[in-house]
């Protein structure tokens, strides 16, 4: 498995340091993908109706699950990032710390498989789904992750989102007192 893992790495990461254009475009997507998530899950909540903020809270949940799952992870399992293992072409500092799985990637992934459980946010969770792709895609080309990593990231994803989503129903009161808290800031801030 390590072999396929190193492998799979080094066909993605091979293109790194070739072009400075696709460089500094595969950086961007690896460091800002989860804050263009971010943002685009503020700009949601003050254009959505009350149910569709339901959605948005559980997303957020999902990745406060998905991310405590990863904690857990590291700390019984640590696998070196390429760089440790002088692998490939970083392009990017970034600390010695355990890559399996990808806390950026499992964020993005998180927010998409939650909203991919609801009818209503299925076409943006698709769209946000190959932006959570191309973002931890771009964080094995810019060397400091490799393809299992991403692909348990989103594994990880997919069952926190099975979590929160079945917990849903004994949610709404914690929802509602959310959503009501926001309404409130809101018309205090306007």
């Amino acid at each position: 498995m390590e072999q396929l893992n190193n492998h799979l790495f080094s066909t993605i990461n091979q293109f790194a340091g070739q072009n400075q254009f696709f460089d500094y475009l595969f950086i961007c997507f690896a460091e800002a993908m989860p804050y263009a998530f971010i943002a685009l899950v503020v700009i949601l909540w003050f254009c959505s109706k009350e149910q569709s903020k339901r959605y948005l809270i559980s997303a957020t949940l999902t990745s406060v699950v998905g991310i405590t799952i990863n904690t857990l992870i590291a700390q019984v399992y640590f696998h070196p990032r390429p760089f440790m293992n002088d692998l490939g072409t970083t392009l990017v500092a970034h600390a010695p710390s355990t890559s399996f799985p990808s806390d950026h990637t499992t964020f993005m992934f998180c927010i998409t498989f939650s909203l991919l459980c609801h009818q209503t946010t299925r076409t943006v969770a698709l769209g946000l789904t190959v932006l959570a792709v191309i973002g931890g895609l771009s964080r094995v080309y810019i060397g400091v992750h490799f393809p299992f990593d991403i692909a348990a990231a989103a594994v990880v994803s997919g069952f926190a989102a099975m979590v929160v989503h079945a917990a849903r129903y004994k949610l709404q009161a914690c929802y509602n007192m959310i959503i009501a808290t926001g309404e409130v800031l809101t018309k205090r801030m306007l």
